[in-house]
């Protein structure tokens, strides 16, 4: 009677600090290795399809051609995410998060496995099928980070979900740095462009099988409700259907994710075609753009928050990176890009944070969720749509992707300083 009574109260204690931390761990291994992996492909595809490149999936084709394939295999990612993650949340309230995330965790694997049977069997077709298989079942970080919350005690929330943001960011760093340095032949003459994808599969489903073993769902379901197939797009809707502050922000952030957008995917084409720098270099000056949302969200955004304010460190950041990218999109050297780069993602980091922090003062208690859904249907549909624009720009004129990256990003801050006055 006695044990019952101690195993009754262990229970209600609630989760301990190692129950917690098993069951975080592949959570958070799942969000790190999404994250590696979409910042991998990223230099990966701008090397495999660069002019000059022998790999499989180049071959056949003409230098417009491949800008196409790149922009169109680049873009289906986000495109599938603005569809499938608001499904995938919504089933992962009624079905549960482990049944999710575990769609999630094997969409990855899959979608990897399939990329890398691309690139050996020069298939255009499983590039794209293995981009949207990926897109589809990318919810796992909003979903990794509800589950961290259910796990874990209400007074290390905060810390948590920081743990997982950090794994988000390093993914960014990691990921480029994998890609060159495993696709080094200089460092073992085996390494080719397909070691980096494999890498990821095989990580991948190791986070299946530890998901399956470790995380255990404490949640309780909640009613069955009807399930919106176009969530993303009613989300999208909402940003812009009533005046307001919500209307005005969005504005700012639509056009500083179409900026941010159209560097990220195409900054890497642009060194390969301008300073004809080698597959790894542009892997690794993508890693430096990682190591900046690191700095951002670790060190720049609490000092700034501390000093200034919210509307002053948006209109900053914008202005400061339109001045930034202007300069790399002119830069005489690679030398310069590499000063550059450091300073332009934390920039633009910042301003991306500022941003969410006006969207969510526009919200209540009750709508907070929602806001933020607005702010993930509006960042992957930017993404995605400014990525099959760019794939064509570069195709008529090398550099214009970034050009027009340089004038959204100048429009954004133009707009935002607008309102200021209006307001």
């Amino acid at each position: 009677m006695a044990r019952s009574t101690d195993l009754k109260a262990a229970a209600s204690a609630g989760p301990t600090a190692g129950s917690t931390l098993a069951a975080a761990a592949p959570l958070l291994l799942l969000i790190l290795v999404d994250a590696i992996g979409f910042a991998m492909l990223t230099p990966l595809l701008a090397s495999a399809l660069a002019d000059g490149s022998d790999a499989g999936i180049s071959k056949g084709l003409s230098p417009t051609q491949r800008h196409l394939v790149y922009g169109i295999a680049t873009g289906l990612y986000p495109i599938m995410t603005f569809f499938g993650a608001p499904i995938l949340g919504q089933l992962s309230d009624r079905l549960g998060r482990k049944a999710i995330l575990l769609v999630c965790a094997t969409g990855i694997a899959a979608s990897y496995v399939v990329i890398s049977a691309a690139f050996a069997w020069g298939s255009i077709a499983l590039l794209m099928a293995g981009r949207m298989i990926g897109g589809l079942t990318a919810a796992s970080q909003a979903v990794s980070l509800a589950a961290v919350v259910d796990v874990c005690r209400p007074e290390r929330k905060d810390f948590w979900l920081s743990m997982g943001l950090l794994c988000s960011s390093l993914g960014f760093v990691l990921g480029p740095a994998l890609s060159g340095f495993l696709s080094d032949t200089a460092i073992l003459p085996w390494f080719n462009l397909l070691t980096p994808l494999y890498a990821t599969a095989a990580v991948a489903a190791v986070n299946v099988v530890m998901l399956a073993l470790l995380f255990h769902d404490r949640r309780q379901l909640l009613a069955s409700s009807p399930l919106s197939l176009i969530s993303g797009f009613k989300s999208f809707g909402s940003a812009f259907a009533k005046p307001g502050p919500l209307r005005d922000v969005s504005w700012v952030f639509l056009l500083q994710e179409l900026a941010w957008g159209a560097y990220f995917y195409f900054i890497p084409v642009f060194l390969l075609d301008r300073y004809g720098v080698s597959g790894k270099d542009a892997s690794y000056f993508m890693s430096v753009m990682g190591i900046g949302f690191c700095v951002s969200f670790a060190v720049a955004m609490p000092l700034l928050t501390k000093y200034c304010s919210t509307r002053a460190i948006t209109s900053g950041s914008l202005i400061g990176a339109s001045i930034l990218i202007a300069i790399s999109a002119f830069a005489p050297s690679m030398l310069m890009q590499w000063i550059l780069i450091l300073p332009i993602s934390v920039a633009v980091a910042v301003s991306y944070g500022a941003l969410i922090i006006l969207f969510t003062d526009t919200a209540t208690e009750d709508t907070k969720g929602e806001v933020m859904g607005i702010t993930a249907a509006i960042n992957s549909l930017s993404f995605g749509s400014v990525s099959f624009l760019g794939g064509w720009l570069e195709g008529l004129s090398a550099g214009a992707p970034i050009y027009v990256a340089l004038a959204l990003m100048t429009m954004s801050w133009l707009v935002f300083s607008f309102q200021k006055r209006s307001n």
